[in-house]
């Protein structure tokens, strides 16, 4: 079993308003079964729970623009939304890349805490210009190794930093109530993360229950939306523990 499936060839890929698909990835739900219009309908509009955390994380005083994790996490919103819009291969490297900034934003954030703006400003540089270079290969080599490989890592990056902070700069109820919500979080990654596989594992038993299911209740079977929804949950628990934890003042 791979996480890198193509599920190619549905009947009415070719018909798509959009073309032919192009895109490496290409998930269960079939091509342009519900409109012409749309490549994946299910797939494209749960996107829009990033859009929703993007904003339902800023604070009182904050917009889009002077928060590059919440900004980051809009345009994932919009990148995946469009490539599950129109399958190809270009706007499948948006979405990819998206992934990357929305992490690299929070590993900044959260690495350069009482760091000096000189040092915050050499550490956003080096991290640009790695990912820069990753992202051009990535583009080049049409594949999704690297793009896995360095979203792990990325999110490897991430969790046990949001752990220590909490541990080292919380006590008693405030140490418990921000461990809890970095955990829900985290759970709910996870458990996308589960709900990606078995789309990509069990699709042709997947597909059958939907035709058996019918619209709309099969759509709850689209697992891949899933996917996009408890991620852009979890992401917006782990913005929202972030930007406590980078702040001067610390309540729950």
């Amino acid at each position: 079993m791979g996480l890198e499936r193509n599920f190619a060839g549905d009947p009415k890929a070719h018909l798509g308003y959009w073309g032919p698909p192009t895109s490496v990835a290409n998930f269960c739900e079939e091509d342009y079964s519900v409109t012409l219009y749309v490549g994946e309908f299910v797939n494209s509009f749960t996107n829009l729970a990033y859009v929703y955390w993007a904003f339902r994380t800023l604070l009182p005083g904050e917009n889009l623009l002077t928060q590059p994790s919440n900004l980051a996490l809009f345009f994932v919103g919009v990148t995946s939304l469009l490539f599950h819009l129109t399958l190809k291969y270009e706007t499948q490297v948006c979405d990819d890349l998206s992934m990357f900034w929305v992490c690299a934003a929070l590993v900044h954030e959260l690495y350069t805490l009482g760091w000096s703006r000189s040092a915050k400003l050499a550490f956003g540089s080096v991290l640009t210009i790695a990912l820069g270079i990753i992202s051009g290969y990535h583009y080049a080599l049409h594949q999704l190794w690297l793009h896995n490989t360095t979203f792990i890592a990325l999110v490897t990056a991430i969790w046990p930093r949001v752990l220590y902070l909490v541990r080292t700069r919380f006590k008693g109820e405030v140490k418990r109530y921000w461990t809890g919500e970095f955990r829900v979080g985290g759970l709910c990654f996870l458990m996308g993360f589960v709900v990606w596989v078995l789309d990509s594992a069990y699709c042709g038993a997947l597909r059958d229950a939907r035709k058996a299911l019918g619209i709309p209740l099969g759509f709850l079977l689209e697992l891949h939306g899933w996917w996009h929804v408890l991620t852009a949950v979890g992401a917006g628990y782990c913005i929202r523990v972030t930007k406590v934890l980078t702040k001067e003042q610390q309540s729950p």
